[in-house]
């Protein structure tokens, strides 16, 4: 007996089956280390901002792991012949790390006294006998170190960011979790300020320094800090969601209909997170951060491809939040404690410091150090930063250091101006980095952990402009060659 040919189904002809598509090969190193980065950014929030050592030496443990893993992820999947993108302004942050360890470095009295007059001084008029061991240009080495280990901890996060999160999908994550977080310790310190305690964290601890207190961070400006970014992400997902809504609307006869279907209540939820966010950032009582919230609102419309709709759109989510809290909390701390008087006045205090420590600064991180021999003002008060990270900046790492974080913020801050215009996400992303730079003209976000890890990654999203390339190509497992 010979095998009958199967029979072809009615109609005469036989059916095709239809290409199967082949999924992709799974990521499991590269998600592990996506989703540990994620855990990362959202734990340090909650944690008082990172700002102790029980908190900040695991998140500057956990980003150099993940780092360094992205690393190790790129040499491996390098192909012979292939030409795999380079993390943007290395070089720049490859030199700052290097000016920070000339800082380190003892030199000769008559060499110090050469490069850095103030070193010189700060050592030699201590003593009654002339400065004859060698000493470094930092006036701190210890106060240096640590602030070389911030620098290199964030790099490393910032190019693990850029190589790991280049997918659509995994873009969005990262933002929604800043945003998601922001939402969170919003709720906690509207619930904690109504509060019977409302300086007790958590209602568990009360921080020595308590008088600015808001939330889970010890200071309302941080807080601040971190929510205005949150609320500058979450208005950009809202302004795309409102422009899927646009469309929607018009490719059906009933336009309006688009407002109950998904699009329609996709921009609600997100019009409600920024509005809780705004309200949040409002009752924190920040002047620095309201101010550079309202000014970054400014901005968005000329960076957006929209001018007119995001303008709009922004002006009348934000007051959504403004109606809920109200800004006279806000405008009673302009008129009862100026500008001046906290700010201005202590900055002209600060400058003699420029001419005597004017190439290298007065060391990496070691600028409460040295500032007390030059106070003239609040004598009483110890003074740990210059609460404008600009100044600081020249303080510490002297001209050569303005020049290289210069040239680091011309960098990200030209592609996330030139990516903005390509979509809700890309435009949020600026407006946070916006945001968190004005706001750092009067305080110093950029020291306190969690903020300055969640600013690094935003940046590392902005500067990777093709979100369809992935830079870190997938490993697959090797397996025999096919048959030519």
């Amino acid at each position: 007996m010979t095998a009958r040919a199967p029979r072809a189904p009615s109609g005469g002809r036989a059916r095709r089956s239809a290409p199967t598509r082949a999924k992709p090969p799974r990521d499991g190193a590269g998600d592990t280390l996506r989703f540990t980065t994620l855990a990362l950014l959202a734990a340090g929030p909650f944690l008082v901002g990172g700002v102790h050592e029980l908190v900040f030496i695991p998140l500057l443990v956990g980003c150099g792991v993940v780092g360094l893993g992205s690393w190790v992820r790129a040499r491996r999947a390098r192909l012979p012949g292939v030409r795999t993108p380079t993390v943007p302004g290395g070089r720049l942050l490859a030199a700052l790390h290097l000016l920070i360890l000339v800082q380190l470095v003892p030199l000769p009295p008559a060499a110090l006294r050469l490069v850095s007059p103030g070193s010189f001084a700060f050592y030699n008029d201590r003593l009654l006998l002339p400065l004859t061991a060698w000493r470094p240009i930092t006036v701190s080495p210890p106060d240096t170190l640590r602030g070389l280990a911030f620098l290199a901890a964030f790099s490393l996060l910032y190019a693990s960011v850029f190589r790991e999160f280049a997918s659509r999908t995994w873009r969005r994550r990262l933002a929604h979790t800043v945003v998601g977080v922001g939402v969170a310790i919003t709720v906690i310190a509207l619930v904690q300020a109504v509060s019977p305690e409302p300086r007790k964290l958590y209602g568990l601890w009360q921080p020595t320094w308590d008088w600015a207190v808001f939330g889970p961070y010890v200071n309302n400006s941080h807080f601040a800090g971190y929510v205005a970014m949150a609320a500058a992400v979450a208005t950009g997902a809202a302004l795309g969601a409102l422009d899927r809504l646009r469309h929607a609307w018009g490719r059906r006869r009933r336009g309006w209909l688009a407002l109950g279907a998904s699009e329609g209540n996709a921009f609600v939820r997100w019009a409600a997170v920024v509005m809780v966010l705004v309200a949040g950032l409002v009752a924190s009582g920040s002047r620095g951060g309201v101010s550079a919230f309202g000014l970054t609102a400014l901005v968005l419309p000329f960076a957006s491809a929209r001018r007119r709709t995001t303008a709009v759109a922004v002006v009348l989510l934000a007051a959504l939040g403004i109606a809920w809290i109200g800004l006279g909390d806000i405008v009673g701390a302009f008129e009862t404690r100026g500008v001046k008087g906290s700010r201005l006045d202590l900055w002209a205090d600060m400058l003699p410091m420029v001419p005597d420590f004017p190439v290298f600064g007065v060391g990496g991180n070691a600028f409460s150090s040295a500032y007390p021999l030059y106070q003239t003002i609040w004598r009483r008060d110890w003074i740990g930063e210059a609460h404008n990270e600009y100044l600081q900046v020249l303080f510490d790492l002297g001209l050569v250091g303005v020049l290289l974080v210069g040239g680091l913020l011309v960098l990200v801050f030209r592609a996330a101006w030139r990516g903005a215009a390509r979509g809700g996400l890309e435009l949020g992303l600026f407006g946070a980095l916006f945001a968190l730079a004005v706001h750092n003209l009067v305080d110093f976000n950029w020291q306190i952990p969690a903020n300055a890890a969640t600013w690094v990654a935003l940046a590392a999203l902005a500067l990777n402009t093709e979100p369809s390339r992935m830079t870190v190509p997938r490993l697959e497992p090797r397996g025999p060659r096919p048959l030519q």
